[in-house]
């Protein structure tokens, strides 16, 4: 296949979900967003919550390509999963959704009152990273200690279920939804934005320390706040937090999970997600991807009555739409994961270690064909909103793809070091980016793709690369060198270089296009 830009006009025009009906409503007692409709958006009002294992990517290292120690990784991580929902459950705090291994989770009750919401968000990261240190680690001894940290922000925000394959992905739309992951710090830490931090009691207040200013927003930060370090606080909170109890609960689920019955297969064609478990796991050499949309969380803040919002929703459908069909349909990729406003998927397509260069230029094809649908066909949809683009990142490794939980909850898991690499080189880049590891650009046998990335540290970067703009440059270069041609094809003219005709002599001067 490979993109055109005929057929994703035609796309977006029947998917511009225009038609669509949205329904907006505050977030009450009586609602509760993991039951809603695709069509339901609820504004909440609350504390966004990102626990998150920092040193995860070093675990990942640790386990390499041995296979017993990637059992015990995979093992380790579904049982922090478990439990992290456990203790969710008992602060009755919402579950959002889990990006690997990082939760995040929305504190939204009681519904009026703010300061308890902030009180009861932190109070869950203390209870968080007090399980992590004091517990999990030592039940999980066979591989390296866990770090944990978490970081919060308040505000309003949009949930609504955007589905996939049958389940339930739950999103959130708003700066405060991801804002709690941009401040999160270092392990045995807790961030908090200054709101946050103000409608905190003053014996949790003293614990904080006033730190950066992130996204324009101050933080402050506790470090090695633990109910075992500070018991007094626990008291005055009226928290218990029963040790021996998390101990034996994390030891069972452990137990349950025998290190015998996970199986890691190498993969030689594309992988069914759906025949996914933490019992079945497919290992293979990979390109994650993560592209992130750019602009639109400000329009989302910015938002200012019910319709503002239902617009946003449908041209996010619409977006979302897109995107998912140019990684899957235009290109053999396959899409892992919607974490709200960025998309996260993997090229392992075509596999074999001689395919490799074709896999790099094939997951670089799929970043110029997203950037390509955003630049020229999704940004005319976007009416005033002219400033939305997109940040890819793409790196190179060996990864293993697994979906841990219960049926209908699931959540993907896709370890290896180049993941984490990815989601860094994307963090990195601006609107309209596309950067790639070193080792991606050194696979690339298309000159005229590879030359329009730069080098910028110790990654490679294009601006603004799309599919037209490649034709535009292809057909500049040649004209200079005199190698410009023209034929006719189906009454229409098509332009062809001599770096096209030879292989394709008078018809396709696109090679990202099949025939």
């Amino acid at each position: 296949m490979g993109w055109h830009e005929q057929r994703s006009r035609d796309r977006v025009q029947k998917n511009d979900y225009s038609d669509f009906e949205v329904n907006v409503q505050d977030l009450s007692r009586s609602m509760d967003f993991h039951n809603l409709g695709t069509k339901d958006v609820r504004r909440a009002q609350g504390c966004h919550i990102y626990a998150d294992t920092p040193n995860f990517h070093a675990a990942v290292g640790d386990a390499g390509n041995d296979k017993q120690k990637q059992r015990k990784l995979i093992r380790a991580a579904s049982v922090l999963r478990r439990i992290q929902g456990e203790l969710l459950a008992e602060d009755d705090i919402g579950d959002i959704q889990r990006q690997s291994v990082r939760l995040h989770a929305l504190n939204y009750k009681p519904y009026n009152d703010q300061a308890k919401r902030a009180k009861g968000a932190v109070i869950f990261a203390i209870t968080h990273n007090t399980y992590v240190y004091d517990v999990y680690n030592q039940v999980f001894a066979d591989v390296r200690d866990f770090e944990s940290a978490v970081g919060i922000a308040s505000g309003t925000s949009y949930i609504a279920n955007i589905g996939r394959r049958g389940n339930r992905e739950l999103i959130s739309l708003g700066s405060c939804a991801n804002l709690g992951a941009k401040v999160l710090g270092d392990g045995d830490t807790i961030t908090i934005t200054k709101d946050v931090y103000d409608d905190l009691p003053h014996c949790l207040q003293e614990h904080f320390m006033r730190s950066r200013v992130i996204a324009k927003t101050q933080t402050y930060q506790s470090k090695g706040l633990r109910w075992s370090t500070y018991p007094d606080l626990a008291t005055e909170l009226g928290v218990s937090f029963d040790e021996e109890r998390w101990r034996k609960k994390t030891e069972e689920a452990r137990d349950a999970l025998p290190l015998s019955e996970i199986e890691i297969t190498e993969v030689m064609v594309l992988i069914d997600v759906d025949t996914l478990t933490e019992r079945n796991n497919k290992r293979t050499s990979a390109l994650p991807i993560y592209a992130d949309l750019d602009g639109f969380t400000r329009y989302v803040q910015e938002a200012e009555d019910d319709d503002a919002v239902v617009s946003l929703v449908r041209q996010f459908h619409m977006i979302r739409t897109e995107l998912h069909t140019v990684f899957e349909d235009d290109y053999e990729g396959l899409v892992l994961q919607h974490q709200g406003d960025r998309i996260f998927g993997i090229v392992h397509m075509p596999c074999g270690n001689e395919k490799l260069s074709k896999r790099c230029q094939q997951a670089t094809n799929v970043a110029i064909g997203l950037q390509s649908s955003m630049e020229h066909v999704l940004n005319e949809h976007l009416q005033d909103k002219k400033d939305i683009h997109l940040a890819v990142g793409i790196d190179l490794g060996k990864t293993l793809v697994s979906r841990l939980g219960k049926k209908g909850r699931r959540v993907v898991l896709c370890l290896g070091p180049n993941v984490t690499a990815a989601e860094q080189l994307q963090l990195q880049s601006g609107a309209q980016h596309i950067r790639i590891s070193e080792t991606v650009h050194g696979q690339l046998e298309d000159d005229d793709i590879k030359n329009q990335f730069k080098r910028d540290g110790d990654s490679y970067v294009a601006k603004k690369l799309t599919f037209p703009k490649l034709d535009e440059i292809k057909e500049e270069n040649a004209a200079e060198a005199g190698t410009l041609g023209a034929a006719v094809e189906r009454s229409r003219i098509q332009v062809t270089t001599a770096a096209t005709s030879s292989t394709r002599p008078w018809r396709n001067s696109k090679p990202w296009l099949s025939e």
